[in-house]
């Protein structure tokens, strides 16, 4: 199964464990209107995908920054009227979602004393994630068996500048160990608003089979991580004319990871 298909099948898993799981998440999900959303196009980077893969409205690129929730995907550069409205904008109470090199030209600049990017810069390579407890992805994290995250080739390692203030969500021993900074996800308040980063993207483009479990079936993930009855995944994989056999452990779980993280961002959650 292709990425692309995956992520389209994950985000449909993904609203059918909030209608059984999650209702107040569902309803928040239904209730976005297009205008509640903004997304920023990046070189790089494509979150605006899983956004429409879990059919969530959005807008692209829109001149006047009202949205409640700001997508800004990573890019090797921002547009300096954007950059300048950011700070005040997640200061009045919105949520702004940054990925990889947002943390050098947006996040240090524009949010100053929080997180910076560290040394070096990552290679082409996926590693374990180990959310904290009370993280948006821990949910679906399955014991035994961290999450995934693609690193894309430079990416920017994190380091937190002020500990008291940023909440990191999701950790990797091996980025600490190559790079010298554990934080793959982290948080903080700024204003009335708040902020919310990952190293690399939110799309990833591939997967490892790093413990024996990631060969399994994906619909072993849809059964311990996302919670979904025996019933409900026969009905996914029959709806979405998925074959069972044609996704892994590996692939539902790093692609519905993703998902979680986008759908609880813009849910208020």
């Amino acid at each position: 199964m292709t990425l692309d298909r995956a992520y389209r099948f994950a985000g449909a898993a993904v609203r059918a464990r909030y209608l059984h799981q999650r209702p107040s998440t569902h309803r928040a999900l239904e209730r976005l209107r297009a205008s509640d959303v903004a997304v920023y196009t990046g070189h790089h980077d494509h979150v605006q995908e899983l956004l429409s893969a879990l059919g969530v409205p959005f807008v692209l690129d829109p001149k006047s920054l009202d949205a409640k929730v700001v997508f800004v995907n990573c890019a090797s550069q921002y547009d300096a009227r954007l950059l300048g409205r950011l700070a005040a904008h997640v200061k009045a109470g919105a949520r702004l979602v940054t990925s990889d090199w947002a943390l050098s030209r947006v996040l240090q600049t524009q949010f100053p004393g929080t997180v910076a990017a560290g040394a070096g810069r990552s290679g082409d390579e996926v590693v374990a994630v180990e959310p904290s407890a009370d993280s948006l992805w821990a949910d679906v994290a399955v014991p035994g068996t961290d999450p995934q995250w693609w690193l894309e080739g430079a990416s920017e390692p994190l380091r937190v500048l002020d500990p008291d203030r940023v909440r990191v969500e999701a950790r990797s021993h091996e980025l600490l160990t190559k790079y010298g900074e554990p934080a793959v996800a982290v948080s903080f308040p700024w204003g009335d608003g708040d902020v919310f980063h990952v190293v690399s993207h939110f799309r990833v483009k591939r997967t490892r089979r790093h413990a024996a479990r990631h060969g399994e079936p994906g619909a072993v993930f849809l059964r311990e991580g996302l919670k979904l009855s025996d019933a409900a995944i026969a009905e996914l994989f029959a709806r979405h004319g998925v074959a069972p056999d044609s996704i892994d452990f590996a692939t539902m779980q790093s692609t519905a990871t993703s998902m979680e993280l986008c759908a609880r961002l813009v849910a208020g959650d």
